[in-house]
């Protein structure tokens, strides 16, 4: 749930620099139009099976949430954790968990000695105190390509659990190597879900208007995995 860019880039540099009679150019400029883009290299995808752990230093959770309709507000955590039981034969058996500090919520306002905004969004809207993580537990893996799946989990926010869908992608893996001791996957998963079903109201916009905090939050993964020797 191999680059061939330069070469092409090449040739059309030279062809970009030889001279060419006016008739000639004439009738390149009348043709159809041909679609030179390269194929996206991937990386291999033969790492082993078997559980890995998070690699924290190539981790990242953001959200993207409307704000009055103007701008899509982006913010992140920085502290979250996670396992993989992975099997690249039986992709549908592979599951997934991840635990996020509530407490590691970041956001880009300019001025925190004048606000700790950051602060006011994990005490007063995320509810820290009482709730100090957010949880996923994946419960289906659908794959629905070579290297994508739909990955269903339960997401605990706030002390309540609902299901939510993640599309992911498998970017690839590695056997252990001289460069790296240790088996690595990495994925990319992108997921939305309403606010309101957590709970998390304040804010919204009235019925009709977009004055206000969204409530669909667009949530936005990048993470690799490592397994041990």
């Amino acid at each position: 749930m191999s680059r061939i860019l330069p070469l092409i880039v090449a040739v059309a540099a030279l062809s970009a620099c030889s001279p060419r009679p006016e008739r000639a150019a004439k009738t390149d400029a009348a043709a159809a139009p041909v679609d030179t883009a390269a194929p996206v290299a991937q990386a291999p995808a033969d790492a082993p099976a078997g559980q890995y752990k998070m690699d924290l230093s190539h981790t990242s959770v953001n959200f993207r949430i409307s704000h009055m309709g103007l701008s899509f507000y982006t913010a992140r955590f920085t502290k979250v954790d996670g396992v993989l039981d992975f099997d690249p034969a039986n992709p549908a058996a592979q599951s997934a968990s991840a635990t996020i500090d509530v407490r590691s919520f970041q956001t880009n306002y300019p001025d925190p000695k004048q606000l700790d905004f950051d602060a006011q969004i994990q005490n007063d809207f995320l509810g820290a105190a009482a709730h100090p993580q957010i949880t996923f537990k994946s419960t289906k893996v659908e794959p629905t390509g070579p290297r994508t799946a739909r990955v269903t989990g339960d997401l605990t926010l706030k002390g309540v659990t609902k299901p939510v869908v993640l599309e992911t992608t498998f970017n690839g893996g590695y056997k252990p190597s001289a460069m790296d001791p240790n088996a690595r996957v990495g994925f990319s998963a992108r997921g939305k879900f309403r606010r309101s079903d957590f709970g998390l109201t304040a804010g919204l916009p009235a019925p009709g208007t977009t004055i206000g905090v969204g409530d669909e939050i667009e949530v936005i993964i990048e993470t690799e995995f490592t397994k041990a020797p």
